[in-house]
């Protein structure tokens, strides 16, 4: 009995002692959310210049471009059209720059010395072009392939999107970028401060290019954009433009009025 006592006790004890408590297995860790993806590069610029040629003047200084063999009686005769739509850094962003722009971003780069097929934009081009950039559409096209390898690569849009844009930009100036005034004014000339302000828009936004004896090459625009790159309102132009003999050398030139050639007038 003394001997058979300690295994009642020691059962007794097995028998009241609680199982171990189950411990539940660890959760899987979530899965890491995936990256985001980068962002094109070079579409860090700060504005958009919108470049409208005059043709009269581009086709005397260029008569073998293929758009000037129709200029004659054509609407480019009497209106400005299309030479493109360019990023553009603001002062702080050009600041040890070699350029106030970028150009040829990305995968493109190449295309500032070879311009083969890749550098193509690869879509079809809006049909208001042939209208409003008929340099775009003349010959091989190779003129619009240009600008996208050039400018349009350095933005957020693709191709389809950036011709899109040039239109939407164009129409966002008054009568499509061509005032009454300087339709009128071909084969005479007019007061340069006249003729800043007859766009319709802020007149600081409008730069006046002019060649060495004051005849009007192009107008340009300085205009806003998105944060997706989208061109928007016209904006003060910065210093980088306003001082360029390229984009307002009717200023830089001091021209105080502008002649404006008729087509196919190309003498002094």
């Amino acid at each position: 009995m003394r001997a058979l006592l300690p295994l009642l006790v020691l059962a007794a004890c097995h028998a009241s002692t609680p199982p171990p408590p189950i411990t539940p297995p660890s959760p899987s860790p979530a899965p890491s959310p995936a990256p985001s993806p980068a962002a094109p590069p070079g579409s860090d610029f700060g504005y958009y210049l919108l470049a409208m040629e005059w043709a009269p003047h581009g086709c005397c200084a260029q008569p073998g471009r293929p758009a000037c063999a129709a200029l004659a009686g054509s609407f480019a005769a009497t209106h400005l059209t299309l030479h493109g739509l360019w990023p553009n850094f603001t002062d702080e962003q050009s600041r040890g720059k070699p350029r106030a722009w970028p150009q040829y971003c990305g995968t493109y780069h190449h295309c500032e010395t070879t311009e083969d097929a890749s550098c193509a934009p690869g879509v079809a081009l809006p049909g208001e072009l042939a209208r409003l950039a008929p340099g775009y559409v003349a010959g091989t096209g190779a003129f619009a392939t240009h600008e996208w390898s050039k400018h349009g690569s350095c933005t957020r849009l693709s191709a389809a999107e950036y011709f899109g844009a040039e239109l939407a930009a164009i129409r966002a100036i008054p009568g499509e970028a061509t005032p009454d005034a300087l339709r009128a004014a071909a084969g005479a000339d007019l007061a340069r401060d006249d003729l800043q302000r007859a766009f319709g828009v802020p007149p600081d936004s409008v730069v006046l290019g002019c060649d060495a004896h004051c005849r009007l090459t192009q107008v340009s625009f300085c205009l806003a954009k998105d944060a997706g790159d989208h061109p928007t309102a016209p904006i003060a132009c910065s210093a980088n433009v306003t001082t360029s003999d390229y984009d307002n050398g009717c200023a830089t030139r001091r021209c105080q009025r502008v002649a404006v050639p008729a087509a196919g007038a190309c003498g002094p």
